[in-house]
């Protein structure tokens, strides 16, 4: 972006003023332009992913752009640490089934973590290390997180109603799913980094994502 097309941000505006054109250049190539704009009160790291696609459809170009701002929230609720890049986590240690543990998070003005891509899997395997022995059993291993599949069995969607694997990150552990009726909750794997499934009603630590 040339300096030309800088502009000042108001500085009492809260809001982010975001946009994208996108136009063919002299060789024929579709290039897109994202201008992103905030106030210095924002005041928080944000970041924009953009896909941007040129499609040709019936001799006429179809040019197909999604873009994602992302920004850790303001003030995180007591407890939350941040990862840098992806924002505010919380490893709860106060055991609970995965519809409390939801309960919980949401309370706390958070939702239960839900997992987008490999980089995020690895990250919040850090939340274990302050906690290596909660239990004396598999539950030492595993904490809920925000996927299941009440709506029909076997077809996992976070809690935000997307599907699996469309989220960006759906690596089990094997056997898992292991297509068990009453295994309708999502965990999560300390060490591993995998997902499983186990009866909603297991209590387990549990991870929020603010």
């Amino acid at each position: 972006m040339g300096s030309t097309d800088l502009q000042c941000s108001s500085t009492q505006a809260d809001l982010l003023n975001f946009s994208i054109t996108s136009n063919k250049n002299e060789t024929g190539h579709w290039v897109a332009k994202v201008n992103l704009k905030h106030g210095d009160n924002y005041g928080l790291p944000l970041h924009v992913n953009v896909d941007h696609t040129a499609v040709l459809c019936e001799r006429s170009d179809s040019v197909y752009i999604v873009a994602t701002i992302s920004a850790p929230p303001r003030s995180p609720s007591a407890g939350y640490e941040l990862l840098p890049g992806l924002g505010y986590y919380k490893f709860h240690t106060d055991y609970k089934n995965w519809y409390d543990a939801r309960k919980t998070c949401i309370q706390e003005g958070a939702h239960l973590a839900v997992i987008n891509s490999e980089t995020e899997s690895k990250a919040l395997l850090k939340l274990w290390l302050p906690h290596p022995k909660m239990f004396n059993d598999w539950r030492n291993d595993w904490a809920h997180i925000g996927f299941h599949d009440h709506y029909t069995e076997g077809q996992f969607v976070t809690i935000f109603d997307t599907p699996l694997n469309e989220a960006g990150f759906s690596k089990w552990q094997p056997p898992n799913p292991d297509g068990g009726d009453k295994d309708d909750c999502g965990v999560f794997r300390r060490n591993f980094g995998t997902l499983g499934d186990i009866p909603c009603s297991a209590k387990l630590a549990f991870i929020c994502e603010q």
